[in-house]
């Protein structure tokens, strides 16, 4: 299993409840296994004034480089 170093596991299921512990200035990307939940975690911070950018193929792909 891979681990990016500095990363922070938060389960689109729990964002929600904790997108206001993120850092609002800061840029974020934000991964998962395909691209998917992570687009959709995006769209929700971005609605909410986050800057993110969202990995391309998720993991799935990282691992692959």
């Amino acid at each position: 299993m891979l681990h990016l170093e500095g990363a922070h596991n938060l389960p689109l299921s729990q964002l929600a409840d904790t997108y206001e512990q993120l850092e609002k200035e800061q840029l974020h990307y934000v991964i998962c296994k395909s691209g998917m939940r992570s687009a959709r975690a995006c769209q929700f911070l971005e609605e909410h004034g986050y800057k993110v950018i969202n990995v391309q193929g998720g993991m799935t792909a990282f691992e692959n480089l």
